[in-house]
């Protein structure tokens, strides 16, 4: 059985379910790209893929509030003839084991107009005597997601990414959809999404799916009632709440789903679709997750708000009109907080956001749980080791079985990076005692060579040292831990060596990495791009070694897995480079999309991760295939893009610019207000991972990331007008005279970018707390501070200035290369203003 149609093809098999769905690039006939969407037979232990393929439905019922709920799913299914849609649909009639009180039948047809939709509308009657309460109501999605079969070469890499989806769901009410895109980035992508009078309330993955060896997610499952499934098997409530619905003998519900082709290249296909075709659209800024005291802007698209509201307390400011409505939401402090509305249709739809404290607050905090509760202190043979914590217990993560794999040293790696990177921002003298020692007493004991700078990764005798010297994610990681501690050396002082030594070892890291990696197994080395940023000898060896490591592959982005978004990284930074245009735009293009403007703090501009085995070293956090959003990679992906605003244009890529700063800020939703950190979030309640997880893991990776290139934003495009991303922007006019003001709150205060007038402004030691400057960038004044209870002497550069000479504190300094350079002393423990003026 076969329904063609305008974009869509389908083709039905046993029970009415769809075993093939083919979509067009575009409904024009020249269109010849197409591409299949629905997964392949696998089999997962006592139950296989086609159980729930689409057009499948998961149905559970009672009689009496004391029964147990029966579920079943339609395992045969009735064609019926035609009926007032046309000759162009078809029809069955579902049968489910032991639901005999229930009748249920469905229909596909095509909706014809500017965007074809095919729809499904299921009709569910109680053709019994008595009442029967639907506790469960759910359509399964098996979508082509398997990532199994591609060898690690670039023709495998390639097919891999031009076969396969990644599946973005967004459940929130009425403007709830999954969108299934090529894991390439191209058209045609799939949009599933719930017609009228449907909501989406509940999502999770098949369990089945979630514990079998295949590369990939599961099968997720999306809910309009939920209540029996959560019952069923003792889940916790999930943040949308469940419902059930009674039927009286005689009633009649219909149910619709539609399904629409995507043929746009750009990130925010889905949500462009959804506005035209009059479903609601949410919008976010700057992000799912922001502090409490910036608040969130949430924009309203393809339907029109009539009420707000909240289940927590917080200041709404809205406005609608009849193009749709926006709300600026600030609440009493941080905490996940739900916004629901419902639209003038009777609508309603729901987004989950997070707001935090102050970031600089969470910086400082996390630091100190690190120190507290993460070094080891009372096991002389891990003494002063900077390991993993135990979130639930506030303990170090000791046991043997950690250090089994790569987990025990990377985890420590990755949170002492953290920690240095910190000291160079916010120095604190415990903490720089603390890094020295676990330099000096464990890891150049255990880890590190000091010989020849080779980096073991497992240490299965803790009285012995680390083995196993090829895993190359490690290196970038001392290699940024050494140049970090340099640089505090050099700043503020206080550590155990001088700058120069810390610079050594930084260099034979990187000759160990040349010298150790297995190149050609993992081609993309996550953090790698920082060992390109500077001219030492080894560095300049390293670059120009992995020129023609990375130039022989059209696709070097496998990293340790194949599947894994690590890789991008690396393949991004070094196109950028050698000045390929073509692999700049590919790279972005590929790593956008794998992630999601679905507007929950959790999906929203987030990596996800996976567990890999058996085919990479298990981590203790991954239990089984649940999603983990919030992965380490997120924000070295969001510095992708971001790092093009360097230069303006004359356009913004709005989709990718949102998607970027949402996965900026998405780490810190993973900080406690007390400092301790997981290494991701797991929405899925049928993963035995779900919730936050309950180990640090590797969250210093994605935090090291924000510290290094977390900036302030000031930005204008055509069809937005003024946006600002990590600061506060204020213009002010007196007379004929104008001059703006930026008060950063990214917590780093290091860098501001005022794209559109070209100005760009950093300081490596303090923080910014203010700068502005004059319409006419004659004269700017600059607010730094000084946390540290030392004077520190702080390096500023400022670019795009209206001059070549000028007075800084009444000095004259004179511009090289278009970049004004000078160095101020900033007293302890107290703010400066600096104030700058052309004179030439």
């Amino acid at each position: 059985m076969e329904l063609t149609a305008s974009v869509i093809s389908m083709e039905f098999g046993q029970g009415g379910r769809i075993q093939q769905m083919w979509v067009a690039e575009s409904p024009a006939p020249e269109a010849t790209q197409e591409f299949q969407f629905v997964c392949p037979p696998l089999d997962m232990g006592e139950e296989v893929t086609e159980d729930y393929f689409p057009g499948t439905i998961l149905l559970g019922a009672r009689t009496s509030p004391d029964d147990p709920w029966i579920v079943s799913r339609n395992a045969t299914a009735v064609q019926t003839a035609g009926d007032e849609f046309g000759q162009n649909s078809i029809g069955f009639e579902y049968e489910f084991s032991f639901l005999d009180e229930l009748g249920a039948s469905g229909r596909f047809y095509e909706i014809s107009g500017p965007v074809p939709q095919l729809a499904w509308d299921v009709e569910i009657t109680n053709r019994s005597r008595r009442s029967v309460e639907i506790g469960e109501l759910a359509f399964p999605l098996a979508l082509n997601n398997v990532y199994e079969g591609f060898p690690r070469t670039d023709e495998g890499t390639r097919d891999l990414f031009h076969d396969r989806l990644y599946v973005h769901k967004f459940i929130g009410g009425a403007a709830s959809y999954i969108f299934a895109e090529r894991m390439n980035g191209r058209p045609p992508g799939l949009l599933i999404y719930p017609g009228d009078d449907t909501r989406w309330e509940f999502y999770n993955h098949v369990p089945a799916s979630l514990n079998t060896p295949y590369r990939w997610e599961g099968i997720p499952v999306v809910y309009v009632h939920s209540r029996a499934a959560i019952e069923r098997e003792g889940w916790p409530e999930w943040f949308g709440g469940h419902t059930s619905l009674v039927l009286e003998p005689g009633d009649v519900r219909t149910y619709k789903m539609r399904f629409a082709g995507s043929d746009r290249f750009d990130t925010d296909a889905a949500t462009a679709i959804l506005a035209s075709v009059g479903r609601p659209v949410i919008g976010l800024a700057p992000s799912a997750v922001a502090p409490a005291d910036v608040g969130i802007f949430v924009e309203i698209a393809g339907a029109t708000p009539a009420r707000f509201f909240t289940d927590v307390d917080a200041e709404l400011e809205t406005d609608a009109g009849e193009d749709g409505g926006s709300c600026l939401i600030k609440p009493v402090g941080p905490g996940s907080l739900k916004l629901s509305f419902e639209d003038t249709a009777g609508r309603e739809s729901e987004v989950s956001l997070l707001f935090t404290s102050p970031i600089e607050s969470l910086i400082q905090r996390r630091a100190e749980w690190i120190v507290d509760k993460q070094i080891v202190k009372d096991e002389p043979v891990l003494r002063h080791a900077i390991v993993a914590g135990n979130t639930l217990e506030g303990v170090p993560i000791t046991d043997v079985e950690s250090f089994l794999t790569p987990f025990g040293i990377e985890s420590g790696l990755a949170d002492a990076l953290f920690l240095a990177e910190k000291n160079t921002l916010y120095p604190v003298k415990r903490e720089i005692v603390a890094l020295d020692e676990y330099l000096q007493h464990f890891l150049e004991q255990k880890v590190v060579n000091p010989g020849d700078g080779s980096i073991g990764s497992l240490l299965p005798n803790p009285f012995g040292v680390a083995v196993h010297a090829g895993r190359e994610s490690l290196y970038p990681l001392a290699y940024c831990l050494y140049d970090a501690m340099a640089r505090i050396a050099d700043g503020y002082g206080e550590t155990k060596r001088p700058g120069a030594t810390y610079l050594r070892r930084r260099g034979a890291i990187l000759r160990a990495l040349a010298r150790n990696a297995q190149i050609q197994e993992y081609n993309g080395i996550p953090m790698a791009s920082y060992l390109l940023e500077e001219d030492g000898e080894e560095e300049n060896e390293w670059r120009t070694l992995r020129e023609a490591q990375m130039s022989s592959r059209k696709y070097p982005f496998n990293a340790d897995s194949m599947w894994s978004t690590g890789g991008f990284e690396e393949a991004f930074w070094a196109a950028k480079e050698r000045g390929d245009a073509e692999g700049v735009e590919r790279y972005l293009r590929y790593a956008n999309a794998a992630r999601s403007l679905s507007p929950c703090w959790w999906w929203y501009g987030s990596d996800k991760r996976w567990s890999d085995a058996p085919y990479a070293p298990p981590n203790p956090g991954l239990e089984d295939k649940g999603e983990v959003c919030l992965g380490p990679t997120t924000v070295a992906n969001s510095l992708l893009y971001l790092s093009m605003m360097d230069r303006d244009s004359h356009a913004l890529h709005g989709a990718r610019l949102r998607l970027a700063y949402g996965g900026l800020m998405g780490i810190w939703a993973l900080v406690r207000e007390d400092g301790a950190a997981s290494m991701g979030f797991c929405p899925d309640a049928a993963s035995k991972q779900f919730g936050m997880s309950w180990t640090t893991g590797d969250i210093g990776v994605g935090l090291f990331h924000y510290l290094r290139g977390a900036a302030s934003y000031v930005l204008t495009s055509r069809t937005h007008g003024l946006q600002t991303y990590g600061c506060h922007f204020e213009a002010h006019e007196n007379g004929a005279k104008e001059r703006f003001v930026i008060r950063p709150w990214d917590g780093v205060g290091r860098r501001i970018v005022v794209r559109h007038v070209g100005l760009d402004v950093t300081c490596d030691q303090g923080r910014i707390r203010e700068f502005s400057f004059d319409a006419k960038k004659r004269n700017a004044t600059l607010t730094l501070q000084n946390t540290s209870d030392k004077v520190l002497r702080a390096r500023l550069e400022i670019r795009g200035l209206w001059g070549e000479r000028f007075d800084v504190e009444g000095e004259a300094v004179q511009a090289q290369d278009g970049a004004l350079s000078s160095v101020v002393e900033l007293p302890a423990q107290t703010s400066r203003k600096v104030d700058i003026k052309v004179i030439g």
